[in-house]
Parts: C-alpha cells; structure tokens; sequence
C-alpha cells in the first residue's frame, strides 16, 4: 500500500487541514520539512487561522486592518507564547522609579514626585505624559490649595488611556474620583483632558473599570434589607463632560466582599459584570454544590441588564477543602471569540488527600446579546433540563425547612478549561517539585495563551563566603502544558494508535465540541538560571531586599515595582519583564546568557527580525501614595506635558536573546 505525504496532497485540501490550525501547530507543521514550510508561509492560510482563532489580538486586529502581514502575525504570537511558556524572557530592563503604578492595555502609569507620568510601553515610546498633580488638584477641586491641603492620591484603574485616581484631602475628609486622559494632546483634543470629577459620599472597597465610552464605580456601602452591606455601582457616560449624573444600581442579594479573591467586576461591551463565588451571605452546613452568582449590567439600565444575580454550576463540595489564602477570581477576555471568561485559581485537597495543588478554572460568560436570547456558552457536561432532587444520604435527612441548601449533580469540565498545575494522573516524583509557600510568592498569575502559570518569586541566593546573610533574588517561576496529539498513541483509554474519544456528550448522544482534547505538562521552569551573570540579579532586585513587591501582567510582558538602595523613601524600581521580540525599547545592553539558554535547550524566535545592540529608533487594590508636596509655583503649568521618557535616562536594561 502506497502512503501519503501531507506535502503532496492537493493544496485545495491542504488548505482545508491548515487553516484549522493554530498558532502553535502551524509553526511545529512548517519545522517538518521544507516543502511545508514553503507551503505555510502563504498568507491567505495565516488570515484563515487569524480570522477564527486569533482575530482579537493586538497583532491579529493589526493584520486584519492592514489587510496584509498575517504570516508575520502568526510567527509573533508563536514567540510570544512559547517566551512565557518556557520562562525565556526577550529582555529586562528598568522603566522608572516611583511609589505607585498601573499597568494595562501595554501602557504604565506611575507616580512620581507629585507627577503621574505615562508611557506606552508596548509602542516602545520615547517620550511620556506628564500630569502635574498640583495643578489638576488645584483645578479639579473646588476650593482646594495642595500647597495648604494635605492631599492623597491613590491610583485606581488605567484602561484605554483613562487613568482613574482618588484624591481625599485629608483635613477636610473630602474624597474625589478623578477621570483623566492620559494620551496625548491629539488624541484628546476634542474630548478634553478630564473626563470626570465626582465627590464619594463612601470609598468603602471602592472599585473603577472603564472602556473607551463608559466608567463604572461602585463601593461596598449600600444597606441591604438582611442587614448585610450591598454593592453601590454608579456608571457616567465619558462623553458627556467631567460631571455628569450617574446612573445608580444597588445589587441585591449579591454576596462576596473581597475583590480578587471572592469578587470581580469587569466591563465587557459596555456593560459591566459582576461575578462571586459565594451564593449567600451566610455559609449552609449542609451543602452540596457551589455556583458563581453573576450580574450583566447595561450602562442606562435598559432591557437586557438584570441586578438579579445569575448562576452557574462551580464545583462540588466533595471536590475536596480549598485553602482560600492562594484564591484569585479575574475575568479574562478570550483572544479567539473576545468571550469574557471567568478565571479562578483553587488551591484544593482534591478528593481530600493529603496533597494540595493549585488549579485555574475558566468559565465563559455570555454576551450581552446571548443573555437576551437566554443562551448559556457551553464549558462542561449540559445540566438536566429538571431540577434535581437532595441526594439519598443521611446528610440530607438533617436538613430543616430553616436551611437553603444548594445541589446540583456533578458535571464534567472540558480538559482545556481546567489545568492542574501537579497534574494527579502524572508520575512525577513530589520530591522534585521545585514550589515556594505563599510569603516568598510575590504574584501569582494565569496566561491562558500560553497554558502557564506565572509567579515571581523570591528565592534568596545562598550566602557568598564570609556573609551569613542571603541577597534575596527574584525569579519567575512557570508551570506550562500543551495538548497532545489526538492519536492514542499509548493505548492510555484504548486501544493504541486510535483517536482519543470525545468524553463529553450532550442529551442527543452527540459528542461536545473539544471534548477529545488531552494535555501534558511541560514541566516547571525558573528564570533566571542558578548560573545567571550576577548583573541580571541585580537588575531583577536592585536592593538587598525586595520589600513590598506590586506587579501586574499582561499577554505580553509583566511589570512589577521592587526595593532600590539609595532611592527616596517610598519609590521603588519598576522592572519589565518582556516576552515580545518585536518589542525594542532604545538603550537596552546585550547580556551573554548563551550558556544558560544551551543548557536549557530554548530555541530562538520564529522568522523575525532579531533586535540588535544600539538599535535605536527617532483591587483591584488601590495604591496609597504620600500626601502632595506644599511647595508651589510661580510659574503657570499646563496640567499634561510630554518629556522624555525616564527609563531613557535610567538606562538599565538587557536583550536577553
């Protein structure tokens, strides 16, 4: 029996295979050979896979816009997401020092020396906004003097170019919520630099998320008719000037106070969601299943946004204790559909066993569109269309007409929704896990891109000869995965050399999408590597100690503010850790890390351009900050100025590879 290449079936089928690919496979396809990779770099096959798996990231929008570039798209994000999968980092360099900072959407703000100073970092921008936080103040606030007020700031949120921050002035127990454009002067000439200005009657877990159009604020001081306090949600237009009337909604009966952990909001659409993972204000002590409780607000309160909570099925109790100190709660948007999606990291006693391990969960949520028509976006097994009855146990004969208790049969998840950071079926030796307890953890987050957990940690070097004392060091830590091939090569669920079946079927009989996925680990990776020239780590920890350690990531890079030595009290070093290659920031020094990257066996990017030495081109928590200086002026400030962006004068920072 004659066999067949893939190389040599006709192209109309060939096209057909690869345009069902993703980022990943179709660059492993190109290694096979040269016939393939000459066949895969035609661009209509990259817009095919751009267009249904990667249209909403920055580099597919970019692609579809320009009409063109879609293979160099591909290869990006290919180098994008194996960097963070393997703990390889383009390059690290310090971008400024300060005593606050937000990152998000690729741009930085941070406070420093009465100034909030803005760069977008992504563009790899050589200058900065600069606002004067005297002048705004004494602008914005009626009746307010910074050289005879003792003002605080703290920074809120930053999104599209709007930077939210609260301003209380101390001695008269004022709180504002400020808006402010932070682009520059072009961008925002229409619109004007504030776009909000609102005095807080409460800053109770106060909270902000905006999109380009609308600004959502809430706080945790609304009485309920249970005694227990309510989320307040104000949303203003950001088109209809700097004080506008809020629309105001009260959520009834939605529990959950700490934002992060048991609470998250995000806008989407321009309504706003809100999601907890507490069904009730009060714990029952029979139960039997947990649901996340979420709202969709609409922005003028129009059909089509309920303050009812929705529900949707989380987890059985018999899935074992959870260890709540290590729980983080986001909402995430999906790069292939643009779906919000809830993210949700458990630290769990799985089937009560004596080992925790740490899992991320996701959920999508539906559209705002899809909530009208009362559709549900599927992420494990479907539910019974009746409601089930308490189960046949002694437990459930203890239950009173007094209690609420929750159950739901236990439902099956899609493999690519859950990952186990120590899977349970993996035969990894414990005694060779490399993990850090929660007070050496500095960030702890999820790239669902790349399949990775991503934590910065610290893990002190040990003593040189003659000090008793460790240098604390920080490192990234990933725990990564990737799918397997669909064959059964092993034989693990059947006979060997068939297809893996589908786990998951719906009431029909028909097989659930995604369900036939499987997925292995790639082990743990630590960056940098023991053997790391002594300069990086002084980079990544300036100071002998890290002290307060605040970071924020993203799909492409992550920043994070450390201890300096010699620094004014309160700023610290804000570090980039960036795993873009296209990103070339000006000034950076090449490191030798060759014998470090050999050992580790890491490759270099695909098909791109490598950045070269010299080349340069013309709680959310809330983040206190000291009160603003008293000196004054006498010279007129305009309120944003542009100036030269810090880390140009820094100048601390290396290409990795």
């Amino acid at each position: 029996m004659t066999t067949t290449n893939l190389d040599t079936v006709p192209y109309d089928v060939f096209y057909q295979i690869a345009s069902t690919l993703d980022c990943q496979d179709l660059i492993h396809l190109s290694r096979v050979n040269r016939a393939l990779h000459d066949l895969l770099r035609n661009e209509s096959i990259a817009r095919k896979i751009i267009e249904k798996n990667l249209r909403h990231t920055k580099e597919g929008q970019r692609a579809v816009r320009s009409s063109k570039g879609y293979r160099n798209a591909v290869g990006r994000l290919f180098d994008v997401k194996e960097s963070f999968a393997t703990a390889q980092p383009y390059s690290a360099s310090i971008l400024g020092y300060g005593s606050a900072f937000l990152y998000g959407g690729g741009s930085l703000c941070y406070i420093f020396e009465d100034e909030i100073r803005s760069l977008d970092v992504h563009g790899a921008s050589r200058v900065e906004q600069v606002l004067n936080i005297y002048t705004v103040l004494s602008r914005a606030l009626p009746g307010c003097d910074p050289a005879k007020n003792a003002v605080s700031i703290s920074l809120l949120h930053y999104s599209h170019g709007i930077l939210s921050f609260m301003a209380e002035v101390v001695d008269r127990e004022e709180a504002w919520l400020l808006a402010v454009d932070m682009r520059p002067r072009k961008q925002c000439a229409r619109s004007g630099r504030l776009r909000l200005r609102i005095q807080l009657q409460s800053t109770r877990r106060l909270f902000v998320r905006n999109n380009r159009s609308y600004l959502y604020y809430g706080t945790h001081s609304a009485l309920g008719y249970h005694g227990y306090p309510q989320w307040s949600v104000n949303c203003v237009s950001l088109d209809t000037g700097p004080d506008p009337t809020p629309y105001t909604v009260v959520l009834h009966n939605f529990a959950g106070t700490e934002i992060g952990q048991t609470v998250c909001f995000d806008v989407h659409e321009d309504h706003l969601y809100a999601v907890s993972t507490l069904i009730d204000f009060e714990e029952e002590e029979v139960d039997w299943t947990s649901l996340y409780m979420w709202i969709c607000l609409a922005p003028d309160g129009r059909a089509g946004s309920s303050v009812r909570p929705n529900s949707t099925w989380r987890r059985q109790h018999r899935e074992g204790p959870i260890n709540d100190s290590w729980s983080d709660l986001t909402l995430r948007h999906d790069e292939a559909t643009n779906r919000l999606t809830i993210l949700e990291c458990r630290r769990e006693w799985l089937d009560g066993g004596s080992a925790n391990t740490r899992t991320y969960y996701a959920q999508p949520l539906p559209s705002p569109a899809e909530i009208l028509q009362g559709k549900q976006p599927r992420s494990y097994s479907p539910a019974h269309s009746t409601p089930a009855p308490l189960p046949d146990e002694p437990l459930a004969r203890t239950i009173s007409s007094s209690n609420k208790p929750t159950y739901e049969p236990p439902r099956k998840r899609l493999r690519r929704n859950y990952h186990q950071e120590y899977p349970v079926e993996s035969d990894d030796d414990p005694c060779g896990r490399r993990d850090f307890i929660l007070a050496k953890t500095k960030f702890r987050t999820y790239n669902p891109s790349a399949s990775s957990f991503v934590d910065l940690v610290n893990d002190p070097r040990p003593p040189r000869a003659g000090s008793l004392v460790p240098r604390d060091r920080l490192r990234l830590r990933v725990v990564s995965r990737k799918r397997k091939s669909p064959i059964d090569a092993d034989g693990q669920e059947g006979e060997p050399g068939l297809l893996f079946r589908p786990e998951i079927v719906d009431p029909d009989g028909r097989s659930v999408d995604d369900s036939d996925e499987r997925f292995v680990s790639r082990g743990t990776s630590l960056w940098p590597p023991d053997h790391a020239p002594l300069e990086l780590d002084q980079l990544l920890c300036p100071g002998r100690r890290t002290g307060r350690v605040h970071a924020m990531a993203d799909e492409r890079s992550l920043v994070y503010s450390v201890d300096q030595d010699g620094l004014t009290p309160g700023d610290q070093a804000i570090v980039l850790l960036n795993f873009d290659p296209s990103l070339r920031l000006p000034g950076l020094k090449r490191l030798d890390l060759t014998g470090a990257l050999a050992s580790n066996g890491r490759s270099m990017a695909v098909e791109l351009e490598r950045p070269k030495i010299g080349d340069l081109s013309d709680a959310p928590m809330t983040h206190p900050c000291p009160p603003v200086n008293r000196r004054r002026t006498n010279q007129a400030m305009p309120s944003v100025r542009e100036e030269p962006a810090m880390y140009l004068r820094v100048g601390r920072g290396y290409w990795l590879r």
